[in-house]
């Protein structure tokens, strides 16, 4: 191809630079050699591009056009295109609006307010979070008074997907959990002739505290992460909104179920984990201190109350309903593409992690006080 012929005539302070041939790939080097070469003379106070002549054009011609009103701007200078055909028109109406702009500097935001903006964030987060909770009750209300009713086979899906496939790893954290509280207690209880309390301790704290808190982090990082992925995947492809544009309450139809099944799941496997970790104890007593089964669950009996179980069970209550609703709430509101599905997981864990321990130093302090107030 030819390269682009050009004719420069001068009018004063301006420069008419006649384009004769087409702007394409193959001459828009030499082309933009030119015009630069123009653009830069001091005399020079202004250019037009006649196209009345010029032939095809494509984006590298565009990319000509736009770099020399740029460098044209920059300068002080003017650019004029006269005489366009309508393929010249269209084609240059498709350059970027800031091609021929000096781009306007970014603003970094001081130290108030950003932190204006995340105060901001926060409290529109946590007011998201509360609506969220509320029609949540209000559509498990309905369900509850069966004025509507959840969707066919979903709660046992929930609670097989939930509960079921999460046993074997609770079982086996809860006991090996129960045999390393048993080695260390009787360590040290030895020490001083009280090995019997070993049993008490394992009690007290299998019941109150560590089988509760552990079985709450295994459901966040299965439960709560699977639901902020699965709600977000579904926001991601507008599935949501294509529930809602179907007259289907987005929350009665997804987060309800989950929120019943996790109900029902949490309390239950904090319960098995609680007996299967006082087990695991109990063999480390039986085996170091020759303390019978029958001696340590008399201590269990006499040292544990169902105050303690209500105590245990009502927390792993209260740290379900925080992985379920801190799940839906970031799953929920994903949004744009799959890297939005990872960041609400991610959210979801940790959220619900602080939240669970934010929780479980509130009941301690709580439950000390009102024994020894």
């Amino acid at each position: 191809m030819p390269p682009t012929e050009t004719t420069i005539e001068r009018d004063g302070r301006s420069a008419v630079v006649h384009l004769r041939g087409d702007l394409m790939v193959p001459t828009a080097r030499a082309l933009y050699t030119k015009l630069r070469t123009v653009a830069r003379r001091r005399d020079v106070r202004k250019v037009v591009l006649d196209f009345s002549d010029a032939g095809r054009i494509d984006s590298a011609g565009v990319a000509v056009v736009s770099l020399i009103g740029r460098l044209l701007k920059h300068s002080g200078k003017h650019l004029d295109l006269a005489r366009l055909h309508d393929q010249h028109r269209a084609a240059l109406a498709l350059a970027p609006d800031g091609a021929t702009q000096r781009p306007e500097a970014i603003e970094i935001p001081g130290t108030l307010e950003w932190l204006g903006e995340r105060i901001l964030e926060v409290g529109a987060g946590m007011r998201g979070f509360a609506q969220l909770c509320a029609e949540t009750v209000r559509q498990l209300g309905r369900v509850i008074g069966n004025r509507v009713k959840m969707p066919a086979g979903a709660l046992r899906h929930h609670i097989e997907t939930m509960g079921f496939d999460a046993i074997f790893i609770v079982a086996l954290l809860s006991f090996l959990t129960g045999m390393t509280m048993g080695f260390q207690g009787a360590v040290q209880l030895q020490r001083f002739g009280a090995g019997v309390f070993v049993a008490d301790m394992i009690g007290m704290s299998m019941v109150r505290e560590l089988v509760p808190l552990m079985t709450a982090v295994i459901i966040t990082g299965r439960t709560g992460a699977a639901i902020a992925a699965e709600l977000g995947t579904m926001q991601v492809r507008s599935e949501i909104d294509a529930l809602s544009t179907m007259g289907i309450n987005p929350v009665r139809f997804l987060i309800v179920p989950r929120m019943v099944a996790i109900t029902i799941i949490g309390p239950a496997l904090t319960l098995m984990g609680i007996f299967i970790g006082i087990g695991g104890g109990m063999l480390v007593a039986w085996s170091t201190l020759d303390l019978s089964p029958a001696t340590f669950w008399g201590r269990i009996v006499e040292r544990v109350e169902l105050l303690d179980f209500a105590h245990g069970l009502f927390k792993s209550l209260v740290f379900a309903w925080i992985i379920g609703m801190s799940g839906s709430y970031q799953g929920m509101n994903a949004s744009g593409d799959a890297g939005s599905v990872g960041t609400a997981t991610t959210r979801t864990v940790v959220v619900s992690v602080f939240f669970i321990i934010m929780v479980d130093a509130v009941f301690a302090t709580i439950t000390t006080f009102m024994r020894h107030g």
